[in-house]
């Protein structure tokens, strides 16, 4: 007599073969999960050592130039620029900052000044440091005009936007920075520090420049 086979038993197969297949699926989508990785919305570029400035010739108007490269590299791969900002030191124990230009240039050869506030009003003579000093494009606050006593008795009572001072440390808008938005993110970017004074004094103490990233536009 033949012994029954248990009915049960291919049910019990059908269920491990099951467990197997879902534990793996979960399995491979864990790793997954953990392959892909997160895309970066900023990256930031800096040069913390102190840079001279070379002298120039202010009667022929020939700039004396230091000039930093900041590479941006494969985390900005497929982005373009959302937004820019920009911070820098620069400093002179003779004082003449008002005779420094400062200039951004990205990675396609667009280029636009930054702020040197104390060219504005003419009191570079007087400071020994600018900043640090960051641009960004969506700040409401403006600079001081120190008169006719210095900050922060000399600002205008009250405005909000327009409220900061010698040695200007802190952040202020410059609404050309937007100029900027959809460039390339990735390459080199150059910060230049142009010195239109005889003066061999003056330095780059820092600069960073901080680039928030969207996607590319597709086609």
């Amino acid at each position: 007599m033949k012994a029954r086979r248990p009915r049960l038993a291919p049910l019990g197969v059908l269920a491990l073969a099951l467990c197997v297949t879902l534990g793996l699926m979960a399995a491979a989508a864990d790793a997954k999960k953990k392959g892909k990785k997160k895309s970066a919305k900023q990256v930031t570029v800096s040069r913390t050592t102190p840079t001279p400035i070379p002298a120039g010739d202010s009667t022929d108007e020939v700039a004396g130039v230091a000039s930093i490269p900041l590479n941006v590299g494969k985390k900005a791969k497929g982005k373009v620029v959302k937004k820019v900002a920009v911070t820098y030191q620069a400093s002179d124990p003779a004082g003449a900052l008002d005779d420094l230009e400062f200039k951004l240039i990205a990675p396609n050869g667009r280029r636009l000044f930054v702020d040197n506030p104390s060219a504005f009003f003419g009191i570079g003579d007087t400071l020994a440091v600018i900043g640090p000093l960051t641009t960004t494009p969506d700040s409401p606050v403006g600079y001081c005009f120190p008169n006719p006593t210095p900050p922060p008795a000399g600002c205008p009572a009250g405005d909000p936007d327009n409220t900061l001072g010698p040695p200007f440390a802190g952040t202020a808008g410059d609404v050309d920075l937007a100029l900027f938005s959809g460039a390339g993110a990735r390459g080199t970017w150059t910060f230049k520090a142009l010195n239109f004074s005889t003066a061999s004094t003056h330095v780059l103490d820092s600069v960073r420049v901080q680039i928030g990233l969207q996607s590319a536009p597709k086609g």
